[in-house]
């Protein structure tokens, strides 16, 4: 799946490298638990204010890709072929992003850079598939904290989690390239401080020629989030910060009208924000 569109004098587009199906679906109870704060009778209100009468999310992986003066670039890079780790029915749904980028018209070495708002594997592992870099020319970013947190914390993190940021600083070795908050990686291409999902979780701010979008990462999974942004999930490393992270981000595209990329809504994840309540609601950009 592939949509085009442009940010000013930028080139965008998101590619998908796919995302859940029935009987694939996520349960919500997985992603907001009571052990995050989230009471299982909140959820269930909330489902039932939402009106859907459903119980599961959908899961996309909507990989954002920008033309720049500087080159291609990528904004976190899926699963990639072959994952196993959802168990073999889910592999075949993802893993699509190779043939996205030639539907687009590129190649795995037109790609000059992968801007990672964090390492866990579903946003790194398909720039890393089969111990080989999958875009041999690509420089990589990421916050210094996210370096560090996944270099050093061999005692608390699980296995599955560690392998793909291991391997993905590991295999990029020197073409990987730590930032802080609030530079310009690339032009047009801003960081944005959203920490608390993990300790370097990035938001990317697209700028040109009066022009924005704003590309949130995991600063939230689903609408019911939105609607409700204290609500955790198990991923949040820092749930104060993620909150409090989450609550800045939405304040901004919300009051500020901004177009909003989100990595896991629904294929292409493009919408805006608006208020409701104490909370936030989704509208969805037409294709």
């Amino acid at each position: 799946m592939l949509h085009r569109f442009t940010v000013g004098g930028l080139s965008c587009a998101v590619i998908s490298d796919g995302q859940s199906e029935p009987p694939m679906e996520p349960p919500l109870a997985a992603f907001y638990r009571p052990d995050t704060g989230v009471p299982e009778h909140e959820l269930h209100a909330a489902v039932a204010a939402e009106g859907r009468g459903r119980s599961t999310l959908t899961c996309a992986y909507n990989c954002l890709c920008v033309e720049t003066p500087a080159g291609l670039a990528v904004v976190d890079a899926g699963l990639g072929p072959g994952f196993l780790g959802y168990g073999p029915a889910f592999a075949p749904l993802v893993g699509r992003f190779g043939a996205g980028l030639a539907e687009a018209g590129f190649e795995p070495p037109d790609l000059a850079a992968v801007v990672f708002t964090h390492l866990h594997e579903d946003h790194v592992r398909g720039a890393v598939r089969a111990g080989e870099r999958a875009f041999p020319e690509a420089v990589a970013y990421a916050h210094t904290a996210e370096v560090a947190f996944w270099s050093d914390r061999d005692d608390v993190l699980p296995d599955e989690q560690r392998a793909a940021a291991r391997e993905a600083i590991r295999l990029f070795g020197e073409r990987l390239r730590p930032v802080e908050y609030g530079i310009e990686v690339l032009p047009g291409v801003h960081t944005v401080d959203a920490a608390g999902h993990t300790p370097g979780h990035t938001a990317v701010l697209l700028r040109s020629r009066g022009e924005r979008l704003l590309c949130l990462g995991d600063t939230f999974y689903d609408p019911l989030q939105l609607a409700n942004p204290a609500w955790r999930t198990p991923w949040d490393h820092d749930a104060a910060r993620s909150v409090a992270s989450r609550r800045r981000l939405l304040d901004w595209a919300a009051d500020d009208g901004l177009p909003v990329h989100a990595y896991h809504l629904p294929f292409p994840g493009l919408g805006r924000i608006e208020r409701r309540g104490d909370g936030f609601t989704w509208h969805p950009l037409t294709t």
